[in-house]
């Protein structure tokens, strides 16, 4: 009995290793999730597939002595029949087929099929272009610039970066503000050369460098308060000879405050660029008096055409859901699927629109304009009120300062009296 109990002691312990290790070859011959797999078809609605390999044990009972064990055959590979996969961006949007991380195969950037998508989300926007392939190329050329610059320094995040998380997941959002920008700078009465466009908390460069790229005649200024970043997209600015963009080094509440020119951008721009910096009620607070026509008065909203011309615009790039102060003031909400045309669900970031009246409203009644503290010129302290410390300079615990003869002595005995005997 010892001996039967032994035997399929040992059996269960071979099977328990024979199934962990069945585990390990499944996850060892997986594919990374967003490789490149072989394309089926040349219709508008290609299919794409990928061979995903896992492995399967047959396995027998066997009886003996009245115990049942299981007992290994084999371990073979089995290779899936190819499955569907949604593209990234498509030139036929199919609204019933929701993308997810599972199933996400990016176009290459660098392809014929790519350009072509560039090439029509400009036809579908009545956006007029002398070059679609001159266009394509500037903006793979941004892409390298960034992917080279972010093994330096982290501007976008290290995590799968390539060319094609980079063209895919920055670039291309950034272009789809394109047409919400010229919305009503599209005619020979407002041209896109009359913009001023402010992004900020730019980071590596998005969303305004590539609108940048793309409006050459439209003025930016890309603010951050880290430096390094600012002058790394100085740099691939100056590589790709972009003269309409200058930088800000800062914080961005006061850009608009104190003396030395920072006064110039209060109430100067059209507008306002953002994606995902912060809370949008924060985001207003210290962008509303950034933008043109945010105080403009009550006896000029009775013509509210007239009205909306006068104000710049916010428009902000953010996922998730929003506080219901900033939902009712929404001018237009629209998912960045619909705009570049891609499957729904590939992306749940959207671009909203303000009012620079409803950006200050927003500020104002959630408090956080309330909420901001700029810091002010330095004041050094008076050299005869700090302990003979010249300067102003905080001295080290211990530290022997110089003496000053007009300054009374502290001896603790000022009243003491001598009595003699």
């Amino acid at each position: 009995m010892n001996a039967v109990r032994t035997i399929a002691l040992m059996a269960y312990i071979t099977s328990w290793n024979v199934r962990h290790l069945t585990r390990l070859m499944a996850t060892a011959f997986t594919p990374p999730r967003h490789a490149v797999t072989k394309r089926f078809g040349s219709h508008s609605g290609k299919v794409v597939s990928s061979l995903h390999f896992y492995s399967t044990l047959s396995t027998y009972q066997h009886s003996f002595a009245g115990s049942s064990f299981v007992k290994p055959i084999s371990c073979a590979h089995v290779v899936q029949p190819p499955c569907a996969f949604t593209k990234l961006y498509s030139t036929t949007p199919t609204n019933d087929i929701i993308a997810t991380d599972d199933n996400i195969v990016e176009v290459d950037p660098y392809s014929d099929e790519a350009r072509d998508d560039l090439a029509n989300f400009y036809e579908q926007n009545g956006i007029e272009t002398d070059d679609i392939d001159a266009t394509h190329d500037l903006l793979l050329r941004l892409t390298e610039q960034v992917l080279s610059w972010n093994k330096r320094l982290n501007l976008v995040s290290r995590k799968d970066c390539t060319a094609s998380v980079i063209y895919h997941r920055h670039v291309l959002p950034s272009v789809a503000l394109l047409p919400l920008i010229l919305e009503n700078n599209n005619d020979e009465n407002n041209p896109p050369s009359s913009l001023n466009i402010v992004d900020v908390g730019t980071g590596g460069g998005f969303p305004g460098l590539p609108l940048a790229l793309l409006l050459p005649d439209v003025q930016f200024t890309l603010v951050d308060s880290v430096q390094k970043k600012l002058k790394a997209v100085a740099e691939m600015a100056a590589e790709l000879e972009m003269t309409n963009v200058r930088v800000h080094w800062g914080r961005v509440e006061e850009m608009y405050e104190g003396d030395k020119g920072r006064r110039e951008h209060r109430g100067r721009y059209d507008i306002v660029l953002g994606r995902s910096v912060t809370a949008l009620p924060r985001f207003c607070g210290w962008v509303s008096d950034l933008l043109k026509g945010n105080n403009v008065s009550n006896t000029n909203r009775g013509d509210a055409g007239a009205d909306e011309q006068q104000q710049g615009r916010l428009i902000y790039i953010i996922g998730g859901e929003l506080e219901d102060i900033v939902e009712s003031r929404i001018v237009q909400d629209i998912a960045l699927d619909q705009l570049l045309q891609r499957a729904q669900g590939t992306s749940d970031k959207r671009a909203l629109i303000f009012h620079a009246r409803d950006v200050e409203e927003i500020a104002n009644e959630s408090g956080e304009k309330q909420k901001i503290v700029r810091s002010g010129p330095v004041k050094t302290k008076n050299k005869n009120n700090n302990n003979g410390n010249r300067g102003g300079k905080k001295l080290a615990k211990g530290a022997w300062s110089k003496k000053q003869n007009d300054v009374k002595k502290q001896r603790g005995y000022d009243d003491f009296q001598r009595y003699e005997s």
